[in-house]
Order: C-alpha cells, then sequence, then structure tokens
C-alpha cells in the first residue's frame, strides 16, 4: 500500500447486507477525503445513471465518511472525517455536497485499516455497523433506535469493549490489546425521523452539521458506524515528518495541550470541556442558546439537529439596514431556524391560532432552554408546525408564502441553496463559494487577508507588501497581485476588482487549494492555512509550503506543490460534473436578494486590501454589497477560467480530457450536459 493509506475502502450495501472491499489505489489521484468521496459517488451513483439525483433520502444515495492519508500520522489537525453524498438541507432542491467533522473518527478508521466507508441501499430495519479491525459486522439497532447521541455511543461502546476507562484500562481487541474505545459516528430522533436539518454526531460535540446528513443516514434506517483498531500507517520519512510538526508548533505558538480537549492528531486544545465521548462543543452549538451555552449545546447534541441551520441567535448582532424594523433593524450575525419562528411571531402571524400555527411550540417561553427541548421534539416527531420545520426554514418559509418577501427584507439571511450567512462579505471568495458549491464552502483561509493581520489589528504592513506576499505563493496564478484587491465601486470592480477576471482566479486557487488540502488531505482549515506571518523574515506565513511539506513527508509522492494543486482542480471538476448532471446550470448560481443590498456584509472583519486609481490602500468593508450585473461578469470570467462553457458553466470535453477525466466527459456527453 502507499504511504498514507491504509490501502482499502470499506464499501457497505444496507440493501443486500453485502459487505465489500474497494482498493484506495484506484481512487488515489483524487487524493483522499472529498476527493475520493466525490468520485466514488460518480461511480456509483452517477454513471449507472438510473436515478436523477434528485432526491436524497432514496435508497440509491451513497454517503461516504473518508480520510485523507496524513490522518494517523501525527500531522496536527489532519484528523478530519469528510462526509460526501446528495444533501437534503439545499434549497430549491437537494445537491451534492460535502461536510466533515473533526474528532478521533478517521484516525481511529485509519488504524482500523481503512481509509473510508461508502454506505448506500437502506435496511428493512434499523441497524448499526460494527468495524473491529477487518472485522466488519452489521448489528441490529432496535434497542438503540428512539436513543440521543449520548446514550447511543455509551451503549455501543459497552457492547464493544464493555465498561472501561478510556485510557486508562487495556481491553482485548481480537488478538491485540488497546485502551482506546470505540469512536462512534450516529444520528439522534432528529435524524431517524428523516429531517433536513438533521447533523451527523461524533462525541459530545464534534459533528458533521451542514447538509442534513444526519436525515440521509436516517433514511437508510442507520443508527451509527463504530470503529475501533489497533494497527499503524506507514509514512515515507517519519524523521522529518516530527521535524516539520515541532517547526509547526513552536512556529506558531501553540501550545502542547493534547488531550481529551483536542481532536486526533492535533495538539491545539480549542475545543471546550473535556468528555470521555472524545468530543466537545464549539461553535454553532455553543451559540444555538445564547443563554448556558453547553448546556444549550448538550441538547442539540444529544437529539442531533444541525446547529447552523437552526440556530436562535449568533455571537453578535448589527444594525443592517433594509431589516425587520421589528427589531430595530438588528439582524443576529446567524439568524437561523430559531430566530425566525420568533421573529414571525413577533410579527404576529406565528402563534397559537395564527396563520402560522405554532402548535406544540410554547413561543412565549422561547428564551428558556426547555423551549430547545420542545423545539427538536416537535421536528424529531413531525407534530404540528415540526413537521414544516422539519424540511427546513426555507420550505417552511416556501410552504407559509413568506419566502420572497423575507429574503427581500433580511429576515431570512440565507445567501444561496439554503445555507445561513457565514463569513460572506467582504472576503468575495467565500461569498462565490456558496453559488458555485452547495451550501457553506467552510474555508476562512482568505479570512485574514486584511490590514494588520486581520480583524482590525494594527496596521504592520502596507496593502501593496500583503498582496505581493500572497501573490507569491498562488501557483499557477503567481505574478497577479490583483487577484486580491477587493475595490467593488465603480469601473475599478470590473476592471481590476471583485467582478474582474483576476478575482476569478482567486477564486479559483481557493477552490482547488482547499480541495486538496482542506477537504481530501482533511487539514483542518481552522489550522492551516496560515498565510500571513510575523517573523524577522517578513509577513509570509507558513502556507501553503508547510502543508506541502507535510503531504511530502507522509506520502514520498514526487508531485510538486503546482501538481497538487491541479489535483485539486480536477476534484473542484469531479463535484462539478455531479451537480451538473443533478440540474446545475448557471442561470441558477444566483445569490438571495439581499446579497445586492445595503447590509449585506453585515460586518467587516478586518480592513481588505483594494487598488483604486493606481494605488494599493486598505478599506474597511462593511458596507459592501454586490451588483447583480457585476457578479454575472464574473461567472463569465470564472467558467471561462476554468474551461467551462459561459452560456451554461458546464465543463467542457477539452476540460475533462486534459483532466484526464474522459469517461466523466463521455456520460455527460450521453445526457446531454457537456459544455461545448
Amino acid at each position: 500500500m502507499a504511504n498514507g493509506y491504509a490501502g482499502k475502502i470499506l464499501k457497505i450495501n444496507l440493501t443486500t447486507r453485502e459487505i465489500g472491499r474497494m482498493d484506495t489505489a484506484q481512487y488515489e489521484e483524487f487524493g483522499g477525503g472529498v476527493g475520493m468521496g466525490a468520485t466514488i459517488f460518480w461511480d456509483l451513483a452517477v454513471a449507472p445513471g438510473d436515478w436523477d439525483l434528485q432526491d436524497a433520502f432514496d435508497p440509491r444515495n451513497v454517503i461516504s465518511l473518508m480520510t485523507g492519508p496524513l490522518a494517523a500520522t501525527g500531522v496536527p489537525g489532519a484528523g478530519r472525517t469528510s462526509v460526501c453524498g446528495i444533501g437534503p438541507e439545499t434549497f430549491p432542491t437537494p445537491l451534492f455536497h460535502r461536510t466533515s467533522m473533526g474528532g478521533r473518527f478517521a484516525t481511529m478508521l485509519k488504524l482500523a485499516g481503512w481509509d473510508g466507508v461508502v454506505i448506500h441501499g437502506k435496511s428493512d430495519k434499523p441497524v448499526w455497523i460494527n468495524i473491529i479491525n477487518d472485522k466488519v459486522t452489521i448489528e441490529d439497532a432496535k434497542s438503540l433506535w428512539g436513543l440521543n447521541t449520548f446514550e447511543t455511543q455509551g451503549k455501543i461502546t459497552t457492547d464493544v469493549v464493555g465498561r472501561t476507562r478510556f485510557g486508562e484500562e487495556w481491553h482485548q481487541i481480537g488478538n491485540e490489546y488497546t485502551t482506546a474505545r470505540p469512536q462512534i459516528i450516529c444520528i439522534g430522533p432528529v435524524g431517524e425521523s428523516m429531517t433536513r436539518v438533521a447533523a451527523l454526531i461524533h462525541g459530545s460535540g464534534v459533528s458533521g452539521r451542514t447538509g442534513g446528513f444526519g436525515g440521509v443516514f436516517g433514511s437508510k434506517n442507520l443508527k451509527a458506524v463504530s470503529v475501533i483498531g489497533t494497527g499503524s500507517i506507514q509514512t515515507a520519512d517519519p524523521k522529518a515528518l516530527v521535524d516539520i510538526r515541532i517547526q509547526h508548533i513552536q512556529g506558531s505558538g501553540m501550545g502542547i495541550s493534547a488531550g481529551a480537549s483536542s481532536c486526533m492528531p492535533c495538539v491545539n486544545a480549542d475545543r471546550k470541556r473535556n468528555s470521555y465521548y472524545g468530543g466537545e462543543s464549539m461553535c454553532a452549538d455553543e451559540y444555538w442558546f445564547m443563554g448556558d451555552t453547553m448546556r444549550g449545546a448538550d441538547v442539540a447534541i444529544k437529539w442531533g439537529i444541525c446547529t447552523w441551520a437552526t440556530k436562535f441567535g449568533g455571537a453578535m448582532e448589527n444594525k443592517v439596514p433594509n431589516a425587520p424594523a421589528l427589531f430595530k433593524g438588528r439582524v443576529p450575525m446567524e439568524p437561523g431556524m430559531g430566530w425566525y419562528i420568533k421573529y414571525l411571531y413577533e410579527l404576529g402571524v406565528l402563534g397559537p391560532g395564527k396563520k402560522i400555527d405554532s402548535h406544540p411550540l410554547p413561543m412565549d417561553q422561547w428564551g428558556n432552554l426547555s423551549f430547545r427541548e420542545a423545539f427538536c421534539d416537535a421536528i424529531a416527531r413531525k407534530i404540528g408546525i415540526g413537521a414544516d420545520l422539519a424540511e427546513g426554514t426555507f420550505e417552511a418559509a416556501k410552504k407559509w408564502g413568506r419566502l420572497e418577501e423575507d429574503l427581500n427584507s433580511g429576515a431570512l439571511r440565507f445567501p444561496a441553496y439554503g445555507a445561513s450567512w457565514h463569513h460572506t462579505l467582504p472576503g468575495v471568495d467565500w461569498a462565490y463559494g456558496y453559488i458555485l458549491m452547495s451550501g457553506d464552502p467552510m474555508w476562512h483561509g482568505f479570512m485574514g487577508v486584511t490590514g494588520g493581520g486581520g480583524f482590525g489589528g494594527p496596521a504592520t504592513y502596507t496593502a501593496e507588501q500583503l498582496v505581493e506576499m500572497l501573490a507569491a505563493k498562488v501557483e499557477p496564478f503567481t505574478g497577479d497581485p490583483l487577484m486580491f484587491s477587493n475595490s467593488w465601486k465603480g469601473e475599478e470592480a470590473r476592471k481590476t476588482g471583485i467582478y474582474s477576471a483576476h478575482k476569478a482566479k482567486m477564486v479559483a486557487w481557493a477552490r482547488r487549494f482547499a480541495g486538496f488540502y482542506n477537504e481530501s488531505m482533511a487539514i483542518c482549515e481552522m489550522m492551516l492555512p496560515s498565510f500571513i506571518g510575523r517573523s524577522a523574515s517578513g509577513i509570509a506565513g507558513p502556507s501553503p509550503e508547510l502543508e506541502y511539506s507535510y503531504y511530502k513527508a507522509v506520502t514520498g509522492n514526487n508531485k510538486t506543490f503546482a501538481d497538487t494543486i491541479e489535483t485539486g482542480r480536477k476534484i473542484w471538476n469531479m463535484e462539478r460534473a455531479i451537480r451538473v448532471m443533478a440540474g446545475r446550470h448557471r442561470d441558477k448560481e444566483q445569490f438571495a436578494p439581499f446579497m445586492f443590498m445595503p447590509g449585506a456584509t453585515f460586518m467587516s472583519l478586518g480592513s481588505k486590501p483594494i487598488y483604486q486609481d493606481g494605488k494599493w490602500s486598505f478599506e474597511d468593508q462593511g458596507d459592501l454589497y454586490l451588483d447583480k450585473n457585476g457578479v454575472e461578469e464574473f461567472k463569465t470570467h470564472f467558467y471561462k477560467l476554468e474551461g467551462w462553457n459561459a452560456d451554461t458553466g458546464w465543463p467542457t470535453r477539452k476540460t475533462l480530457d486534459d483532466l484526464g477525466m474522459k469517461k466523466v466527459a463521455d456520460t455527460m456527453a450521453s445526457k446531454g450536459k457537456l459544455g461545448v
């Protein structure tokens, strides 16, 4: 087997109960993680051509839990699990989506000898998958159905290894001994009932939130996947790997604090609590309930609900022009489903006996933790208003006749494809990701490309120094600092700014880099990339050289850095091909109306470099909003750069053939979906 890989991928058909394996080698050209997951989805779900890819709950939907080659090797932050498949959460139709989660599942899966788990079909009764090294069984989950995610993991753990102390007591697994517990991904009651807002839960707070994949598990009658392993992974240059890791930790100022509050393998204890379950609540889970954050997170995690889609507020709120006057023009950072129903309640259109009947939710207790329990229960059992909410905020708003009005007002702050706002602007690479992909791109890579090092810090370099440094890092587009200009007013926006061919390069590079290093090598994007540094040698941060060094030390592959970015382009085109086959077209890649109005940015998150009148400077862009015609111009530039047809946004045969994807092109051509 190749360095960094276990060598095989587990393939399970729940309909036939067939347990098989695929050789990882046949998919190595797509890296790992999302790259492999997307390609396997093409082979098993798209190429056969026997369904239209529209129903995420169809048994033919293939869901994969994939690792990257850096998992279980000691690379900090590289133990993420990538999830792919048709996600039910996106609007107006389910789309091919990807999400990921940290924790310890990916590392344990590799130690059990597997690079991923691919699941299709549907069981005729509730089941869970039990992986113990090479031994894989499909177990009866009748006793687990209806349990919350903590109870589910506790019972499976006891069934697999008995009652032991994690990290302290030895127990036997086959012919081996370990102090580890099984690592488990499961669903709660919200997922069991096939809702579109169900998350996959791992540990006590690590979750695959976006996409609604918990509902996909539920549609397959799959309660959980558990894995425990006692093996190891070979690396090409162990000494170099250790040296790079030491330099990385020392250079970043990270403390050596690995433990229950860190994902594995990582030393950045960025979680909020320790737990035997091996995961900790953070981010959207904390802010789902703005009172006692940990108790609120417990409610969401136990029920297995997507905290991003159903948020009750955010870490902060800002005054937004054109926002609902009811709240004095102030909108939370991410106003999800929980906040939206409160807005409708205060408006007087939702409540007991109102136009939108709120039964069984006690809306007068909205601010209490008990309301969150009632909210999850109503959605899980699809009782009363819960039946509407189970279909997602967009579908509910559409049924209630409020979709257009509330998108225009900003009460529904969802930029595109049914994913709630998340740092969408002014960093337009993130915003464009919303329409070019499906859902939230979830990539902070260029967020810190700001004056003074991000988030309003003191100025330590000029805008020109910043863009010149960045322009040297972005192969194959090096030498074009205008990629990083965020000019958005007048003709400059179209010539060199956010609607220009230069900006198309920035977005393309971000998608290729993220596709390979963050989504397929599975390096946590909250850790890397880090493009800006503070050292005697200048302002350049360790990325992307650091990620490439880790890749080389683990795999020993002779690819250049430019080659890895080209692999990222190949992954990007595979994802694009899947979405096109499911109906994606240029005409459908649109922002919600509020993105074209003042207030679209919400907050600036630091000043951005702009090129105006022949000069570089930093500009606070809290007032930035988009122009419809400008976005259309950007799309044309981007499609042409990527080798996609400018009228349809579909990859051309030449593009796919040049990437070694002739079979993909042939399938697309047979369905009339190939760009010309």
